[in-house]
């Protein structure tokens, strides 16, 4: 998988997809570094992991591993919302920060961004909140 297979850029053009990319940061997390933590925090930020992988945690019980190009919290990219579990890198990892105002920007200049969005709450809905095994 590449990121050109992540759902949130099917349709967009390659330089959409790079410029979304420019526009985004890597962040580094070590070995169990908390990525996101459980219930009530929110912030504007979505997370594909580059390298290597993370794991899901709700009520510290083990939900689900996340490998490379998996997105997940797309949810903050679209409404604010409460994380509703636990994300762990499993190793010295990468990950690619998207910013819900960039998002936005990039988005809602596109014909298809109801489309998108609509896409993203449909697999919000039918996945735990976009993380599933």
């Amino acid at each position: 998988m590449s990121k050109d297979n992540i759902y949130i850029f099917e349709g967009l053009s390659k330089e959409e997809v790079s410029y979304f990319i420019l526009m985004s940061e890597t962040q580094d997390y070590k070995k169990w570094e908390k990525i996101i933590m459980q219930w009530g925090m929110s912030n504007k930020k979505a997370y594909i992991i580059e390298k290597w992988s993370a794991e899901v945690y709700k009520d510290w019980e083990k939900v689900a591993t996340l490998r490379e190009w998996d997105i997940f919290w797309e949810i903050a990219l679209i409404i604010n919302e409460p994380r509703t579990a636990t994300v762990m890198a499993k190793e010295d990892m990468e990950a690619l920060v998207l910013n819900k105002d960039d998002f936005l920007m990039l988005y809602q200049k596109s014909w298809q961004y109801q489309e998108i969005k609509d896409r993203i709450l449909d697999r919000i809905r039918n996945n735990f909140y976009g993380i599933k095994e």
